[in-house]
């Protein structure tokens, strides 16, 4: 497991919020706030739509299967969505290279550090609620956690962190000499937070600079599970997934004789794909879905106004208040990318995964970029609806 802890460091997600210039949908990116459409534009958007007859995507289809070729991808799905409707869903390879299963729309995938947007939906409805404010202090008396962690006396940058720091990831923990939620796998959470907050002082004083932490994702999940009095899993399907009837989103396990039935295998040469602690990382990297399930969450994520979103408009913290923005996830055997933005948003899912994830993504979202502009014409369904 030592041996890859260089690479994991980097490898729950890339991960960037973007804007989008609504004059060359998803091809010019840029930093926005917070932006909603008035009823008028949702208006317009629909007459703009096209018959459900005349209109395929199978260009999509095999240029797809193509780009699978180029980068050895085994088995994925993609979804795209536009102006709120799925009109795009398609499983593509196999899940199970030596018993020849392919996959299916069903079929689940580690999403990886796509988990962050739904911790993230599960703060911003902590504080909606009033169950939590985003300045509170994380440890030491008087605080969330209090002095559950470690060793007293805390350091006194350790006392200055907050729930927003851990949100933006500016609490100044370090993935020094490694990223602490790869250390070895028998290691449950508590000893580990033990060993970040008595052997690892912060990089910086709290709320000076972005350095991306799962650790303190996973801590969000803790916060979450003080707040609620639920388990992070059970607050996050009860308040989150199951009021939205987003389905088919589940808590992943390690081993292979774990894996849930429908759940794909996953290919690497980086590193073994079962050598991780994947409960442990829950908020930060744990969940597993599917891409039409992931679209739902997307489209209602998105703050528009045609579906009802988790959140009401104008809520939600971070990048959750941007009209656009992107999370990918990686691990050895799985990329993960996801779009929410307007009029497209788009999951891909890949059961593959190797140390140059970072180049693979990229090229993952300028394909799925150009593949869309370069549509010009889209079919008025939805298949998010059972019928179709």
């Amino acid at each position: 497991m030592r041996k890859i802890l260089p690479f994991i460091i980097f490898s729950i997600i890339l991960f960037s919020c973007t804007k989008e210039n609504t004059d060359t949908p998803l091809a010019t990116l840029e930093p926005s706030g917070n932006l909603a459409p008035s009823p008028t534009d949702e208006l317009v958007e629909e007459q703009k739509e096209q018959p459900t007859t005349q209109i395929t995507l199978n260009e999509i289809t095999t240029d797809f299967e193509r780009f699978m070729g180029q980068n050895n991808f085994r088995g994925a799905q993609l979804a795209i969505i536009r102006n709120e409707k799925l009109v795009y869903l398609n499983a593509f390879g196999v899940s199970d290279v030596d018993k020849k299963i392919p996959v299916s729309n069903s079929t689940l995938f580690r999403v990886a550090s796509i988990s962050k947007p739904i911790t993230l939906l599960a703060i911003s409805k902590l504080i909606l609620d009033e169950k939590l404010d985003i300045n509170e202090r994380v440890f030491g008396t008087n605080s969330i956690l209090g002095t559950t962690y470690g060793s007293l006396p805390y350091e006194t940058e350790e006392l200055q962190i907050t729930v927003e720091h851990l949100v933006e990831h500016t609490a100044g923990f370090a993935n020094e000499p490694t990223d602490i939620m790869f250390e070895p796998v028998n290691l449950n959470f508590n000893s580990l937070a033990g060993k970040v907050l008595d052997e690892r002082s912060l990089t910086f004083e709290p709320g000076l600079r972005f350095q991306y932490s799962n650790f303190g994702y996973a801590l969000l999940g803790k916060i979450i599970e003080a707040k609620s009095g639920q388990s992070y899993k059970d607050y996050v399907k009860e308040n989150i997934l199951e009021p939205n009837l987003i389905n088919d989103v589940y808590m992943g396990k390690s081993t292979i004789e774990e894996k849930l039935p429908n759940e794909t295998m996953y290919y690497s040469t980086w590193a073994s794909p079962y050598s991780m602690n994947l409960e442990r990382l829950d908020a930060a990297g744990g969940w597993i879905s599917n891409a039409k399930s992931l679209a739902l969450l997307a489209v209602k994520s998105d703050g528009r106004f045609n579906v009802n979103n988790i959140l009401p408009a104008g809520e939600g913290v971070s990048y959750l208040l941007r009209s656009s923005w992107t999370h990918n996830g990686a691990l050895p055997g799985t990329l993960a990318a996801l779009h929410v933005g307007h009029p497209f948003s788009y999951v891909v899912l890949v059961n593959s995964g190797e140390s140059n994830f970072a180049i693979v993504l990229d090229a993952i979202h300028t394909f799925m970029n150009n593949m869309i502009e370069r549509q010009d014409a889209w079919p008025n369904t939805d298949l998010f609806e059972p019928s179709q």
